[in-house]
């Protein structure tokens, strides 16, 4: 009988919400996340990632990733199934699961159930890391589903048309520090009735994420181009954020600040009627009061259209994870 190894964590969060001009505010019950890595072989592993989404009617189950893969070596692995698209650096540095990442929310540009950038993609993806010395280059190639009829959503029941989406990202590590920079390419035909768009998303990020400072800067701009008659469109997005961990008996406490911007065409029926302008600027300070709990208070001003008014919102977040092990 074969021995497979399991290693899952279990995440949540609860969130206290009190904004300008907001309908819902209050206590609100965030995501319940559960992640399952199973290795089946030497060089087979499984994993999952199912999540429980509060809402109004009750909990909308989601199956956020799914993913079977064969590790020929470092250099080169080989999978398929659904994944957090590697547009954004964001997206696979930190999934679902609050826990995990500093601040209370994702930036706008990558939030779940936005569609600036696609969070999830369904297809087949070859990666590995090269290393050389205290350098390394990491990439990601895939090629499978665009979004779905609802372009918030990946295609996981097929492709709405012939044109496959495909992706590239690079990831460069050039000192043993934490430094890293990189990018992406990703490529899919989009259908918005009447019409369909080509799509571009290009990207590029800065990060240095390891020690006390956590520096992360991000910029993706999106083309989309009609088939038919039309002009083409250009919307740009960015955020900066910026964490330290402080020192000594202050070391559970990490300041953080972010700075967002958001400029979608007007012109582009891809976006238009869904999304806006956006401007925002957040400050907020994370409190590990214990290994795998948290709490984060956290302020933001935001802007919703080029001419809104910036409204203030203020945010309290008790996130945790649990992790399991065992062998089957």
């Amino acid at each position: 009988m074969r021995t497979t190894g399991f290693h899952g964590f279990l995440f949540g969060d609860v969130v206290y919400v009190t904004r300008e001009q907001a309908a819902n505010d209050g206590f609100l019950i965030g995501q319940l996340v559960g992640h399952g890595n199973a290795r089946m072989s030497e060089r087979v592993s499984v994993f999952g990632e199912v999540s429980a989404t509060a809402q109004a009617s009750g909990y909308a189950l989601e199956l956020e990733r799914a993913i079977v893969r064969y590790d020929f070596a470092d250099q080169f692995k080989l999978s398929v199934g659904r994944y957090h698209t590697p547009a954004s650096y964001w997206n696979t540095a930190y999934h679902h699961g609050l826990w995990l990442q500093t601040s209370v929310a994702r930036p706008e540009i990558i939030k779940v159930g936005g569609r600036f950038i696609p969070v999830h993609f369904v297809g087949a993806m070859a990666e590995g890391t090269l290393n050389a010395g205290k350098t390394s280059l990491s990439y990601e190639a895939g090629v499978g589903n665009g979004r779905g009829t609802v372009v918030t959503r990946a295609g996981d029941a097929g492709d709405v048309n012939r044109s496959r989406a495909s992706l590239f990202a690079a990831r460069l590590r050039p000192f043993d520090n934490g430094f890293a920079l990189g990018g992406s390419v990703y490529f899919d035909r989009v259908e918005v009735d009447p019409d369909s768009y080509d799509e571009r998303i290009a990207s590029g990020h800065v990060v240095w994420d390891r020690g006390a400072p956590e520096l992360i800067a991000e910029f993706a701009r999106v083309d989309h181009d009609p088939r038919q008659a039309g002009q083409k469109s250009t919307s740009d997005g960015w955020y900066a954020h910026a964490g330290w961990r402080l020192g000594g008996s202050l070391y559970q406490f990490k300041p953080y600040v972010r700075v967002e911007h958001v400029d979608v065409s007007m012109t582009d029926p891809v976006f238009a009627q869904a999304l806006t302008d956006y401007r925002a600027g957040i400050a907020g300070l994370r409190f590990d009061f214990d290994a795998l709990a948290t709490i984060k208070g956290e302020y933001r001003r935001e802007r919703f259209g080029a001419n809104a008014d910036y409204l203030n919102g203020f945010y309290v977040q008790v996130a945790f994870a649990i992790a399991t092990a065992g062998v089957m």
